[in-house]
């Protein structure tokens, strides 16, 4: 059986709010919802191992398939323990009431202060005897977090998300999308903190967000000429090329050239609203 460190199942392009470093371009107002694919992911049943499995976004609560695509990952990864359904905080009455039974855990990254009060008050009222411990990470997004524990175990972490890493695409409503420069391969990867991770995204696999999302975002907007061949690179494989394409997975790609991985910023203490639209193709 393949084992491999890390999936992430992207179910949705809609987010309720709007970043302006979303590293998934939601920001871009494009929105959609993905359903559960069963023939694509049912095949990796008992040949692919995944160590660490979350569902996310955009905003999967949005994603009125949430439930479903839960019960996906409980039939393909029996048992699994290490699941996460990884939210903005902001829609947790959407989970299903036995989400911590069955083992999922949820990573919330809180956009402001307010969030954050909802959030805290989310889990008194649902889950009383819950636990909250408060620690600091300067090695993760956020340096605040907060570690919610039921009956000894774990369900969710939170965090004080207002450090994002910069984003080097400029949308600007009425334009082309067009990015500030290429970075170096090399020193992209390098620096890359997601280098372990794994996406699926409409029935392919890919190495990173951004390399699920490129070329989609070429299908629906108009990109700068200077970009365009690159940003439409589709570089992800399907679950039968999987084994294959994993032994390569960790090298660098072309698309790692949009990546300024390195740099972070500090957001407004409040969450963003506002939609940009810009040319759609």
């Amino acid at each position: 059986m393949l084992t491999l460190p890390e999936l992430s199942l992207y179910i949705s392009h809609t987010c309720d709010i709007a970043c302006p470093s979303c590293f998934t371009y939601n920001n871009l107002n494009w929105g959609g919802h993905f359903k559960p694919d069963w023939d694509e992911l049912g095949k990796l049943k008992k040949n692919v191992w995944v160590d660490f499995i979350a569902i996310l976004g955009g905003e999967p609560t949005t994603n009125p398939y949430l439930h479903e695509w839960m019960d996906l990952v409980d039939d393909v990864w029996e048992h699994h323990r290490d699941k996460w359904i990884v939210t903005n905080g902001r829609n947790l009455n959407s989970l299903p009431d036995n989400w911590i039974t069955r083992d999922w855990q949820l990573e919330i990254s809180a956009h402001s202060p307010v969030d954050l009060a909802k959030i805290f008050q989310w889990f008194q009222d649902e889950c009383p005897h819950a636990v909250m411990k408060k620690y600091y990470s300067d090695d993760e997004d956020a340096y605040t977090h907060y570690q919610v524990c039921l009956g000894g175990a774990q369900i969710a972490k939170i965090s004080e998300s207002w450090f994002f890493f910069k984003e080097s695409l400029i949308a600007k409503p009425g334009q082309k999308l067009t990015w500030d420069k290429l970075y170096d391969v090399e020193t992209a990867h390098k620096n890359c903190i997601a280098r372990h991770c794994m996406y699926f995204l409409e029935g392919r696999f890919y190495r990173c967000a951004r390399q699920a999302i490129l070329p989609q975002l070429s299908k629906h907007f108009q990109i700068d000429g200077k970009y365009k061949n690159l940003a439409e690179q589709d570089l992800g494989c399907t679950a039968e090329e999987l084994p294959e394409w994993s032994k390569t997975r960790l090298e660098p790609q072309s698309q790692c050239a949009f990546c300024p991985w390195a740099e972070k910023i500090k957001l407004p203490h409040r969450s963003v609203t506002k939609k940009i639209k810009v040319l759609q193709v």
